[in-house]
């Protein structure tokens, strides 16, 4: 069952989809992302990718971010997603947009757009990290603080480039947790 383990919702139960796909951020690794961003989170824009059931954001709107951009691309789970918006009583406190990330991630190009936080988790069969990290800084989504957050499977490559780096990585198992910002 998932649950938002801190802030003004804390202990609220989410809605979470049924079956084997589905893989949802643990409460251990939630607590890590969280005491990493901690009290920069406070009046904070994120982007929450890969959303699933929205736990991610929810828990950020939860410790006192101002603002949590949703992109998914299944219908069912944007269905979710708002339903727990609504038991949190976030949802005007939020976006959603529907779609494929990558293709999101590109619209957002030119656009003043600044988020502290990306927050990424993505299918780990896919074997997204590189790929999020060439277009989250390429379209340049966060900004000089900012930091991206990555869950990925251990296996997954790394792209540090000259103007990204990996500046914290933690392991849980098979689930590794990669934080990234820009250099200088």
């Amino acid at each position: 069952m998932l649950r938002v383990t801190g802030g003004v919702a804390r202990g609220r139960k989410l809605k979470s989809p049924k079956g084997l796909v589905f893989r949802p951020t643990t409460s251990r690794v939630k607590e890590f992302i969280f005491s990493v961003i901690g009290p920069n989170i406070e009046g904070a824009g994120v982007l929450d990718l890969f959303s699933g059931s929205g736990a991610l954001g929810i828990e950020a709107l939860s410790r006192g971010a101002k603002w949590v951009t949703f992109v998914e691309q299944s219908a069912s789970n944007i269905h979710m997603i708002e339903q727990n918006l609504e038991l949190c009583g976030f949802r005007d406190c939020s976006s959603i947009i529907r779609g494929d990330v990558f293709k999101v991630l590109g619209s957002f190009g030119g656009r003043q757009v600044d988020f502290k936080y990306v927050l990424a988790d993505p299918p780990f069969k896919m074997s997204f990290r590189s790929r999020i990290v060439m277009s989250v800084y390429a379209h340049d989504l966060v900004g000089n603080n900012g930091q991206l957050i990555i869950e990925h499977q251990d296996n997954d490559p790394d792209n540090e480039n000259a103007s990204v780096r990996c500046v914290r990585q933690k392991k849980f198992g098979h689930c590794v947790v990669s934080i990234y910002q820009k250099r200088g």
